[in-house]
């Protein structure tokens, strides 16, 4: 799943500002799993929020990456061509 973000000007798109990828699962019926891709993208959060607030002590030398593990699970890179054609799509870029 692609979510791009499309910056407006005068109600008109201009340029495209956020461009991120999902990988999302479909459940035995084919639909959506939705547990999964909120459990990704509250991971995601956490581990946004946890290099803000995390605050390392002397003697941490363990790091519970859990979290960046689940995250990551639900992202992915497209290539440079496929990037370009999603962007294309996008309103105001055809």
């Amino acid at each position: 799943m692609a979510e791009i973000l499309v910056q407006l000007a005068e109600r008109r798109p201009i340029r495209v500002v956020r461009r991120v990828y999902y990988v999302v699962s479909f459940d035995e019926a084919g639909r959506l799993d939705t547990t999964r891709f909120q459990q990704q993208q509250w991971a995601l959060a956490e581990s946004a929020l946890a290099r803000v607030f995390d605050v390392p002590g002397d003697n941490d030398h363990v790091l519970d990456a859990a979290s960046r593990f689940i995250a990551q699970g639900g992202r992915w890179r497209p290539s440079n061509d496929l990037a370009q054609r999603i962007d294309d799509a996008a309103p105001g870029n055809a």
